[in-house]
């Protein structure tokens, strides 16, 4: 059987949703991009369309533009003689440069023409340009793509019925908040309620709300007091914004990851790694197509799961140590002394945009870790909110004597093996590289352990990703 490849703009895809009587007519027309030290400009043909029938969406590091042209519908006594017109939907994804604001963003459709402005913050790149390391972001040579394609989606258990948590827009963020932390998870898929159920997948999720955002937001706006109440929930009822904010209307200020699935009957693990690797999306919604119903999430953690599950396989990367792969030397690495207050360093994940920071003691030696699965414990526990003033020692002696927050390490010379085998089992989601001192040079991520098994094809995902 021929392998069908999945792609969110190809026909394959989409056909069942779009009726083209005309291939020469697209459905989305060419796109003009334009940049200035200001700003970003998108101006794309969207012959036909309005503003109603368009969709710009910014999530994490990605533009996405959707949108529909309904079917012309023949009124009783007419004789069509000509149909040439396209109808159907479209959906194309842009990767914005680090420099670009994801918070800034302007966008208007006139005369068949839309216009996406995009503000630069130079500040933004710089600091994007400091994290930037060539070793960690180096993919591996390809040679296991055609065994990965091989795999289809039936690998990954399917959730039971209901299992899939889903946030609906319309719901309050304080809502939002108390939904994720009663079934102990930090993000869900969000559901656009004013879309039909019949809706494709482009226009029925917005993208994929972070908790960890959104508890940053309320933290600003509670201005980091700790004297007023010791339970946060308790505080943040208090705050009008946060019970009359809606999930949809949070884009403008929450962390949302965007909403870029894989075809649960034509996709594959290749699609999955290729998303979580090169591309950094930490979890991956599978979909049915026709009809974006949404059967599966695959995060980055199933995927290192599945690797660790068949290690012989894959021994010619596996085998390689952390020297061999460019984690060996020391890299650019943010950290925390462990007698500073604890808030300073969720301040550290949130102005650096990084999911965890090691914590050292005064020789430098790492003794901890503050993730962003802390910030689930701030939202569920009056004494951990208590204690957010307090310094991170403190902090890792009430957390199960520091077990939840002890930091999973390596040596250079450990291999890619034993690395996965630490993340698995220790359920974590980095890996530090340390010294014969147990100093930390550098951290691994899930995303650098996936891009060593792979490398994307030029132009693997059609135009999806431009």
């Amino acid at each position: 059987m021929p392998y069908y490849k999945y792609d969110p703009v190809d026909n394959k895809t989409l056909a069942k949703d779009s009726k083209q009587s005309h291939s020469s007519m697209p459905l989305m027309g060419p796109v003009d991009i334009t940049e200035s030290p200001e700003k970003l400009k998108f101006v794309v043909d969207v012959p036909g369309l309005s503003s109603k029938d368009v969709h710009v969406r910014v999530t994490s590091d990605l533009l996405q533009i959707s949108g529909q042209r309904t079917e012309y519908t023949v009124e009783e006594g007419e004789q069509v003689h000509r149909m040439e017109r396209s109808t159907g939907r479209f959906c194309r994804t842009f990767r914005l440069p680090p420099s670009a604001d994801h918070q800034k963003v302007q966008a208007h459709c006139e005369h068949g023409v839309l216009t996406v402005i995009v503000d630069k913050d130079a500040e933004l790149a710089k600091k994007a340009l400091a994290l930037a390391d060539r070793a960690a972001e180096s993919e591996g040579d390809g040679s296991l793509n055609d065994e990965f394609k091989a795999v289809p989606m039936s690998i990954f258990p399917t959730p039971a019925l209901g299992k899939i948590v889903v946030l609906k827009s319309d719901m309050s963020i304080l809502d939002a908040v108390n939904m994720l932390s009663d079934n102990h998870i930090l993000s869900a898929p969000v559901r656009d309620v004013d879309m039909p159920d019949d809706a494709a997948w482009t226009d029925k999720y917005i993208g994929i709300l972070d908790m960890i955002g959104v508890v940053f937001h309320m933290l600003d706006i509670l201005e980091l007091q700790v004297d007023t109440s010791d339970d946060f929930k308790a505080e943040i009822e208090k705050v009008k914004a946060f019970r009359e904010t809606t999930v949809k209307d949070a884009i403008t200020f929450a962390r949302f990851g965007p909403f870029v699935p894989v075809d649960f009957e034509n996709g594959n693990l290749l699609d999955c790694m290729l998303l979580g690797g090169h591309h950094g999306i930490r979890r991956v919604p599978v979909v049915q197509v026709p009809g974006g119903d949404l059967v599966n999430i695959i995060t980055q953690s199933a995927l290192v799961q599945t690797l660790s599950a068949n290690l012989p396989r894959f021994s010619g990367v596996a085998s390689k140590t952390m020297r061999e792969l460019g984690f060996g030397d020391a890299g650019y690495l943010i950290t925390i002394n462990v007698n500073h207050p604890l808030k300073e360093a969720f301040q550290l994940i949130r102005d650096n945009n990084i999911s965890a920071v090691p914590v050292v003691e005064d020789d430098g030696t790492i003794c901890g870790n503050i993730s962003a699965r802390d910030v689930r414990l701030i939202v569920s526990s009056s004494k951990i909110y208590k204690l957010f003033g307090m310094s991170i020692r403190a902090y890792l002696d009430v957390v199960n004597a520091g077990r939840e927050n002890k930091a999973v390490v390596c040596s250079p010379d450990d291999t890619l093996e034993d690395v996965i085998t630490s993340l698995v089992q220790s359920r974590i989601h980095r890996i530090y590289v340390v010294d014969a001192q147990n100093r930390p040079l550098r951290v691994v991520s899930l995303r650098n352990v996936l891009k060593k098994f792979v490398k994307e094809p030029e132009g693997y995902f059609g135009r999806y990703f431009s």
